[in-house]
This record gives C-alpha cells, sequence and structure tokens, in this order.
C-alpha cells in the first residue's frame, strides 16, 4: 500500500476509506504536483503522477557543494597553469580563449540536440560542461603528474615517456570525468533518468575536459614553437585537435562511461547482477577507447591516429543508438498509454515523441490556440518521461 495512506481500522471491524497524510516534501514546500492536480497527466500511467517527489534534500545539496568546490579547486590549478603564459603572450593566448569558446558552444549544441525527444535541461548540462571545464581538468594536471613520476621510476625513463600516457589518463582521467556526471545525477536528480540522459551528460562532461586541454597545448605550442608565430601556432594546435582527434576524443570516451551512471540512476543506485555488470562493462569501454587512442600502438602517423579515432568513434555511436532506441521506445509507450486513457488517437500521442511531430502539431494550431498546445505537449511529455524513467527501472 502506498505510503501516502494510513488505513487504520474501527472497532467494529469496518474498514474506513483510506485517509491522505501530507507528504513531508510537500509539507516543506516541494513543488511537486500533486497527483491527479492539473498538468499531472490523469491518463499517464499511475505511477507517472507520483515519480515527480521532492528527492532526499541532503544528497542534492551534499554533490552541489562538491560540485562547486572542486571546480573552484580545478580554476585555480588552471589559473596557475596559464597565468605565465597569458603575461608574455596576452594576444595568442586570447586568440585560444576564443577558439575554446567556439568549440564549447558548438559542442554544447550539438550534444543537447542529439538527446532524443527533446533537449536537456540546460543548467545541469551547464554544469556537467563546467565540471570538464574546471574541476576535472585541474584535478588531471596533478594526478596526472604524480602517477607520471610514479611510472618514470618504476618502469624508466624511456618506457615511461613511450607509455605513461596511455597507463595513466584512461584511470585517472576517465575517473575524474565520471564523478562529474554522478555529481550532477545527485544534484539534479530529474536531469539524469535513463542511459540516453547518461550519454548526454557524459558528453557534456568529456567536452568541458577536452575544450580546457586544446586550450593548454594551443598555448604550450607557443613556446614549442619559439615563439616566432605564436598565432599560427595556436590555430594549428586546434585545428589538428579538434579536426583530426576530436570526432573520437573525451567527449565520446566520457558519453560511455555516463551511460553506465544512467544505468544504475533507475533503480536508485542499487542495479541487480546483470545492470551493475553492464556499468561496470562501459566504464572500462570507456578506459579501453581512452588507452587506445593513447597507447603508441602502430606508430603516430596520421592515418594510425584517424584509424584509431573512428574505432572510438563507433564505439560510441553504437551505444548512443542503443541508448536512444530504448528511450524512444520506453517514451513512446508511456505516450501511447496515456494517450489511450486520455482519450487521444495514438498516432497523435506517438507524434510527441518526435521534434517533428510536435511542430507539426503546433503549425496545424490557430494563434490563439498556439500557447495552450504548447503547455498540453510539455506536460504530456513530462508525465511521458516520468513513466519512462519507472519502466527504466
Amino acid at each position: 500500500m502506498s505510503r501516502a495512506f494510513r488505513v487504520t481500522r474501527p472497532a467494529d471491524g469496518s474498514v474506513p476509506a483510506p485517509r491522505r497524510r501530507v507528504s513531508r516534501a510537500r509539507a516543506a514546500g516541494s513543488d511537486a504536483p500533486r497527483a491527479g492536480a492539473p498538468g499531472t497527466g490523469a491518463g499517464v500511467l499511475p505511477h507517472a503522477r507520483h515519480a515527480r517527489t521532492a528527492g532526499p534534500r541532503p544528497p542534492a545539496l551534499a554533490a552541489t557543494a562538491a560540485i562547486a568546490l572542486g571546480c573552484a579547486a580545478g580554476l585555480l590549478v588552471l589559473v596557475g597553469q596559464l597565468s605565465g603564459s597569458t603575461r608574455v603572450f596576452p594576444g595568442e593566448v586570447a586568440l585560444a580563449f576564443v577558439l575554446a569558446a567556439a568549440t564549447l558552444g558548438f559542442g554544447f549544441w550539438l550534444f543537447r540536440r542529439i538527446r532524443p525527444v527533446r533537449a536537456p535541461d540546460p543548467l545541469p548540462c551547464a554544469t556537467a560542461a563546467l565540471w570538464g571545464l574546471t574541476a576535472a581538468t585541474g584535478a588531471g594536471v596533478i594526478a596526472n603528474s604524480a602517477l607520471g613520476g610514479a611510472w618514470s621510476a618504476v618502469l624508466g625513463l624511456d618506457l615511461a615517456t613511450a607509455w605513461g600516457a596511455a597507463l595513466t589518463a584512461p584511470f585517472n582521467e576517465e575517473l575524474l570525468k565520471l564523478a562529474g556526471v554522478v555529481l550532477v545525477a545527485v544534484a539534479f536528480p530529474r536531469a539524469l533518468r535513463g542511459p540516453a540522459d547518461g550519454f548526454v551528460l557524459g558528453a557534456l562532461a568529456g567536452l568541458g575536459f577536452e575544450v580546457t586541454e586544446n586550450l593548454i597545448y594551443a598555448v604550450s605550442a607557443i613556446v614549442e614553437s619559439g615563439a616566432t608565430a605564436g598565432a599560427l601556432s595556436v590555430v594549428q594546435s586546434t585545428v589538428l585537435r579538434v579536426g583530426l582527434t576530436g570526432l573520437g576524443s573525451h567527449w565520446a570516451m566520457t558519453a560511455v562511461a555516463g551511460t553506465a551512471v544512467g544505468l544504475l540512476t533507475p533503480v536508485a543506485w542499487r542495479p541487480g547482477p546483470r545492470r551493475a555488470a553492464a556499468a561496470t562493462g562501459l566504464v572500462l569501454l570507456a578506459m579501453a577507447m581512452h588507452w587506445l587512442l593513447d597507447a603508441p600502438l602502430f606508430g603516430n602517423t596520421v592515418l594510425v591516429i584517424m584509424a584509431k579515432v573512428l574505432v572510438i568513434f563507433a564505439a560510441a555511436m553504437l551505444v548512443y543508438l542503443a541508448a536512444r532506441w530504448d528511450h524512444r521506445r520506453r517514451v513512446r509507450a508511456a505516450l501511447a498509454a496515456g494517450g489511450a486513457a486520455a482519450g487521444l488517437p495514438r498516432s497523435a500521442s506517438l507524434a510527441l515523441a518526435s521534434r517533428g511531430g510536435r511542430r507539426r502539431e503546433l503549425r496545424r494550431s490557430t494563434p490563439g490556440e498556439l500557447a495552450g498546445v504548447q503547455d498540453r505537449q510539455r506536460r504530456l511529455l513530462d508525465d511521458a518521461e516520468d513513466a519512462a524513467a519507472h519502466l527504466a527501472g
């Protein structure tokens, strides 16, 4: 029996009607809608109407604080890393920042756009990208340096120089980026409710890491080229890293690892053996993808690097297509059930699962109906995605 009801049996043995208690979440001022309230989609699966309840506040607050502290600490490390070059080469560093901002802006738009059904909320997405930009990168600078020194002591300088990146980055960097996805999932519980959400937020965390890493390499290229053509060095470094390896770099690896988080959140972080094995396999796959890119296998020619990048990209796309198919299947099932209960034609309900279907409905609406139709679409999709998250568990 739902905890929202308390039934007591009188002395005469009769069973009175259930008496609703005020939930702690609503008593505390939660904005979670009441079951059956306007906008909750009375026709959707019953559990969907109860899915939007306030999560436990202490974990979300703790995760938010951890994100803020991590980003601040990482930013301090990066400022120390770049401050010297900024004083000596201000124009070239400014150019590197402009190119980095352009990469970030395009990637942020693209990865939000590839989420099936509709784009995710911008705040959790920006938080994931910010973690990659600052916290994960700053911590990675320290962790990679420490582990790189350990490999030099154990393997010798020559072997550590050749294999140090492949033995260090797949573990340090992937775990640091993945930590950000986990923290975002805890801080914004409604932002990550399935594998597709995990893929997108992971891609954004990886994008942030990639942008900052590209920035550091571009600034380093100024000095490595003798500072004779600083602007050209910045542009060449950025174009090579975005154009040659960008297709299969950090975004792809962390997107795969983030999908693992999306397998755990629908079951309240308590997965069964099969789900736990799948999540572990995805994290290991992300590390293997990173290792492949950094390992000095088959040389470092352009063709070899391109082949590695294509393998990594293909692996990420296979994971994405599986997550996309699963998300659309569950949302369409929830829309069909909710539409049938509300008396909507099945075709009209299923049309809401695509951006094109929603646009076509809006085009058929009169100007006076437009706001109401948009609100109805939003409410139906809210309820359907709530139900889909429940089905994912």
